[in-house]
């Protein structure tokens, strides 16, 4: 890695925290720092894995293409973080592309290299299998959300799941994590506005009103699900 790079980006991340300066060390010999723009493609869909992304400034989106060519947008990662390391891990192409949605700094660990790393240090691989825990209920959490039967139980889930979104991203930027339209959601959440379900904050945001009614929307239960829709 280019010698100027401060050694405090890998501990940035809580997976290498733990480590002294000799692992750090080993961890900077096999990865290089690369700086990214608004718009670039940190990977796509289908090619090869051979490193590990750290993520360690900035914001990626992770997507799908659909046989329909629909962009489906899986998640959005901040720094810091970890991105596609199950693909690294099991030598199997990426199953989605990586955007970054701003200037974003990674540190790509070449993969090999680190595995043998990995094998020599136990609480490294503890500290992996910990983000890849998390990483597993993020996209249980996704795919949920695009298997809800309506925009509304889509909207619904996110708000319960994940409220901060709402302040952080842009609408537009919450529609595409949803697959919908962003005037979809625009309606979507006014009609949860309108029934006293939320509160729309300025100049972004929500506030859970109603928990219980809400989570029956997000579960399509009737008859709470009727008198919204």
């Amino acid at each position: 890695m280019n010698p100027s790079t401060p050694k405090a980006l890998f501990h940035q991340a809580g997976l290498f925290s733990h480590l002294d300066a000799g692992q750090i060390a080993a961890i900077e010999r096999i990865s290089t720092l690369k700086h990214f723009g608004t718009g670039e493609i940190l990977f796509y869909e289908g090619e090869e894995s051979r490193c590990f992304h750290l993520l360690v400034e900035g914001e990626v989106v992770v997507f799908k293409s659909s046989a329909a060519m629909e962009t489906i947008v899986v998640h959005r990662f901040r720094a810091p973080s970890l991105i596609a390391e199950v693909a690294s891990l099991k030598r199997i192409p990426y199953p989605a592309s990586a955007e970054c949605t701003r200037e974003s700094t990674v540190i790509q660990i070449d993969r090999d290299p680190f595995l043998t790393l990995l094998g020599q240090n136990p609480s490294l691989s503890i500290a992996l299998i910990s983000s890849l825990t998390q990483k597993i209920s993020v996209l249980e959490a996704s795919l949920q959300r695009h298997s809800a039967p309506n925009a509304m139980a889509k909207v619904a889930r996110l708000i319960l799941e994940e409220p901060e979104l709402f302040e952080r991203l842009k609408g537009i930027e919450i529609a595409d994590l949803l697959s919908l339209t962003p005037e979809t959601l625009s309606r979507t959440l006014k009609k949860l506005r309108e029934h006293s379900l939320i509160t729309l904050k300025k100049p972004k945001g929500v506030a859970i009103n109603d928990y219980e009614n809400l989570r029956a929307v997000a579960d399509n239960n009737y008859p709470v699900r009727d008198s919204v829709l």
